[in-house]
């Protein structure tokens, strides 16, 4: 079993400083997509198999961007990092560099944050918004009555979404598309059905795959408003701890 925390950025920052790395110790960086197969024979080069190595390696295979591991006289924190790991690799050595270099930087990140009505889209550099677009849109809610008229209201509904989501497209390319060579990585955040649904209908976000960032911020209303927070989640690290 693990326990569960999740840091921002300078939080994650100060605890990467302070945390209880006497030594022996040894690290473990994991790339996005890794084999939870591969994840256990780079851990075990300095961890003996069992329960410990199990629940790590299939930790870490689960998460979108990676995973930092630390371990440390028989406790264990795998760190998920807010950007994607590069490589996979271990040390036997307390080694946080790469995620405190990760974390330190001010990346240059798209938001797009849509739920079906609202939608925000920015740009930042380090936390700070360089330019931001946000508006609504008309999409009724669900009608679950039966027969031809909820058939009918079904297929204006649909209609209202591909207007919204075309609305939607038009406003994030025009914001977007003059900073594509600066920015490093795209984030989604809202509904997963509906942003599906649009990445689908839209060539542009399909365009944007490259840059995207496989994990989805939680935006409870697409607003300008939600940018302080939709970027304090861009940049903050899941924490997992284990123990033996």
């Amino acid at each position: 079993m693990s326990t569960q925390f999740i840091l921002s950025r300078f939080k994650a920052l100060a605890w990467l400083e302070e945390f209880n790395s006497e030594p022996p110790a040894c690290t473990a960086h994991i790339a996005p997509s890794t084999k939870k197969v591969e994840i256990e024979k780079t851990l075990s080069a300095w961890l003996d198999s069992g329960r410990l190595l199990d629940e790590l390696a299939e930790n870490a295979s689960k998460s979108p961007t990676g995973a930092v591991i630390f371990y440390v006289s028989g406790r264990a924190h795998a760190v998920w990092p807010p950007f994607p790991l590069r490589a996979t690799g271990s040390a036997r050595c307390y080694d946080p560099s790469n995620l405190a270099a990760m974390l330190s930087h001010d990346w240059t990140l798209g938001l797009v944050l849509v739920r079906l009505g609202q939608y925000a889209v920015g740009v930042f550099k380090g936390e700070k918004l360089v330019d931001g677009k946000a508006g609504t849109g008309l999409v009724h809610s669900r009608h679950h009555k039966g027969g031809s008229s909820s058939q009918r209201f079904a297929r204006h509904r649909e209609k209202q979404m591909e207007s919204f989501f075309t609305r939607v497209e038009g406003h994030a390319r025009e914001l977007l598309e003059s900073h594509l060579r600066e920015i490093d990585y795209i984030l989604y955040g809202g509904t997963r059905d509906t942003l599906m649904t649009m990445w689908r209908q839209c060539s542009f976000f399909r365009s944007l795959e490259p840059k995207m960032v496989n994990r989805l911020l939680s935006v409870r209303e697409p607003r300008r408003s939600s940018f302080e927070e939709a970027i304090r989640q861009a940049y903050s690290c899941t924490v997992y701890e284990f123990e033996e």
